[in-house]
């Protein structure tokens, strides 16, 4: 009884975490210097969780649906949030403040419109563009370009022409540098190594990890799978490694055009890999070498649905710079994935000094894991057939 008991408790707590936000998207921006010295931005990010004032990925849908669907709601909070962008989007040269020109904004019209064009299911996020500019000063050897707080980390691409690109992770309340010449002779000058590691472990390890932590509990509850149906925890961290080779293939193959889009259909079929990993782990009849081709096999569906969070982004980036945010990311990815296992390894080195009995507890969790697994998979298959 106490199982059970258990098991329903977990149930009705984890199930709610995975679906209860919408699908969050990054920010992202293209930045191109002309010959005139006249730097141009493409923000592309989510508007109306921008318009409540929130990280995407913390904007509830409730809120955002009091904002799109109460009358008068969109409009007011519209006449704020442009002026703030413009106040918050700073871009310096050389240290000194310049003045931005904002060429676009997307109307509440607009954003209402795209929202409603999306589907039912799909209403968020609404990526837009914004579009901006500034005149950069004839002798500024450095751009500092610092977004709005609201975005989150920003995936940047600042061109000089065909000559001289810098892609980075611009984080909240941090610049990002862009070194376009030097002051004696004013040629083009490379980003120091320092600040390519800055960005690489801030921005693009940092959001890799919070696609895992705190956003993707699915993909927690899949961890926690490995880790209770392995022998030890080095071969446990062995699956989580080998699990996410498998998704660096696809999630690699989706961005650089080698496969075709993924449909919403990913999703359900994702949560039958945690039902399916909670289920062999409680069975625990299979193989360590079963146990390692599964992990491989689920990674590549996991991939899937991560390309479908990430590869429209991606879609205006040479092949170079998407090679160097994926490897970023499924870093950031990993580094989550021991986090999860490390920790539920510490939980149960914790418990085992109670009286509770170990097996029992391991093989309740297993179950757990199934059946919220099972259950989000039924769930987000009524999601797409338009019952919920």
């Amino acid at each position: 009884m106490l199982f059970r008991l258990l098991i329903l408790s977990f149930g009705l707590l984890v199930a709610p975490a995975c679906f209860g936000h919408p699908e969050w998207k990054e920010a992202s921006c293209i930045g191109v210097l002309d010959e005139q010295n006249k730097f141009s931005f493409t923000i592309k990010f989510d508007i109306p969780s921008f318009l409540v004032g929130k990280l995407p990925k913390e904007a509830t849908v409730q809120e955002l649906d009091d904002l799109m669907f109460d009358e008068g709601r969109l409009p007011a909070a519209y006449a704020l949030r442009p002026d703030k962008f413009k106040e918050r989007f700073v871009i310096k040269a050389d240290g000194k403040v310049l003045s931005v020109r904002i060429l676009n904004f997307p109307t509440a019209a607009e954003i209402k419109a795209q929202s409603a064009r999306q589907g039912e299911a799909d209403r968020y996020p609404v990526l837009m563009n914004v579009k901006a500019e500034v005149q950069i000063p004839a002798d500024t050897t450095k751009v500092e370009v610092l977004f709005p707080a609201e975005l989150g980390t920003v995936f940047t691409n600042l061109r000089r022409g065909m000559e001289y690109q810098v892609v980075m992770a611009v984080i909240p309340h941090e610049p990002g540098d862009f070194v376009i010449g030097d002051e004696k002779s004013g040629q083009v000058d490379e980003l120091p190594w320092y600040a390519h590691v800055k960005a690489f472990l801030v921005g693009l390890l940092g959001d890799g990890f919070a696609h895992v932590i705190p956003s993707g509990w699915d993909h927690c509850l899949f961890m926690m799978a490995m880790f209770l149906g392995a022998a030890s925890l080095r071969q446990a961290l062995s699956r989580s490694l080998i699990f996410t080779v498998g998704h660096s293939i696809t999630l690699t193959a989706v961005a650089l055009g080698y496969l075709g889009q993924v449909g919403l259909w990913i999703e359900p079929v994702i949560a039958l890999t945690i039902g399916l990993g909670g289920l062999m782990a409680y069975l625990g009849k299979a193989s360590h070498r079963q146990m390692l081709l599964i992990p491989a096999t689920f990674g590549l569906v996991h991939g899937l649905g991560f390309a479908a969070a990430v590869s429209d982004r991606l879609k205006d980036w040479d092949r170079a710079s998407i090679v160097k945010i994926l490897v970023g990311f499924n870093l950031g990815v990993e580094l989550a994935q021991v986090a999860v296992i490390l920790a539920v390894a510490l939980v149960l080195t914790l418990i085992a000094r109670t009286r509770i009995p170990q097996l029992p507890l391991r093989r309740a969790l297993c179950l757990s894991v199934a059946i919220a697994g099972f259950g989000i998979m039924a769930y987000r298959i009524l999601d797409l057939a338009g019952v919920v």
